[in-house]
């Protein structure tokens, strides 16, 4: 009890005693007194941090679990993006591929019209010849019958030649019917010449029109490939800043695991030097928590002499 004082007067030089053995005790009260009010706050201060470690620890956890879950889903993504990269620049040569090859179709279909044209003027000379030969079966035509009328106006003697007259004319006829059944088929052809000319001129220009749409969709699939091959260097870099930042909050929340230990020792510790330090009893004049009040002796001076010796 450290709130004891002596109040009886000692005899002589044992005053001083008395004085000292009181202000020793009022030193120790005040020390004790100032070492639980310490120790109360130890206790209170370290029953906070455990629980805020613990809070702490909780929410590092949590914060490791989701950027774990994050890594995981930007490495998928950076995959993606870099598959759907590749796929991009494959995509790009195969059109440049169809590119070149609407190219060699269009030299092509040039040259095919270039030939139908050539086939379409060599028509029309046939034409001309067909004209020149059935004006020569005409011309024969007339001749035969001429030959005919000089021949039955010789009578007898020109027999004969009637009849070789008659079959140049048949001969002459036949050769005009032919030719104007060769005209017939070669003005046909002309015509379908002519139609497969502009069918072939209009799928240069379809060729022609699909190449540059292919240079176009060539461009943009190349721009497209371009931008994911950044897109994926960035992720690449975000995804390895997240997984340097889940290492770090992995070591956090280790660090803060034993922080909560050591804080959970800490209380205990504390709690066992309030144990210690309620055994001693203090005033109320120094400590305001239901502590016994300041006892004072009565006895008298011979016991407390005897104790003192």
């Amino acid at each position: 009890n450290l709130a004891f004082r002596l109040e009886v007067e000692f005899p002589g030089e044992y005053a001083k005693l008395k004085e000292d053995f009181n202000k020793a005790l009022s030193s120790l009260e005040t020390t004790i007194h100032t070492l639980r009010s310490s120790v109360d706050n130890i206790g209170l201060s370290t029953k906070e941090i455990s629980g805020g470690a613990s809070d702490l620890a909780r929410r590092t956890e949590h914060q490791a679990a989701s950027l774990e879950e994050t890594a995981a889903a930007l490495n998928e993504i950076t995959s993606q993006v870099t598959s759907s990269a590749e796929h991009a620049r494959t995509a790009a040569t195969r059109v440049n591929a169809a590119c070149a090859n609407a190219q060699q179709s269009g030299e092509i279909v040039r040259r095919a019209i270039g030939s139908m044209r050539g086939i379409e003027q060599s028509s029309i000379e046939v034409a001309r010849i067909i004209s020149v030969i059935d004006q020569i079966a005409f011309q024969t035509n007339l001749l035969a019958l001429n030959a005919g009328v000089e021949a039955a106006r010789a009578g007898d003697a020109g027999k004969g030649f009637a009849v070789v007259a008659q079959e140049v004319r048949e001969l002459a006829q036949r050769s005009a019917t032919a030719a104007k059944e060769i005209n017939e088929l070669i003005n046909g052809s002309t015509l379908q010449v002519k139609e497969g000319v502009g069918l072939v001129a209009n799928a240069g220009d379809a060729l022609q029109s699909i190449a540059e749409q292919v240079m176009v969709i060539d461009g943009l699939i190349r721009d497209i490939s371009s931008s994911a091959a950044e897109q994926s260097l960035g992720l690449s870099e975000i995804s390895q800043a997240v997984n340097a930042m889940d290492q770090v909050t992995q070591q956090n929340a280790a660090m803060v695991e034993q922080t909560t230990a050591a804080s959970v020792n800490l209380y205990e510790e504390a709690q066992a030097l309030t144990k210690l330090v309620a055994r001693f009893q203090v005033g109320k004049s120094v400590y305001e928590s239901g502590a016994a009040p300041v006892q004072k002796h009565k006895a008298s001076a011979i016991p407390l002499l005897r104790s003192v010796r």
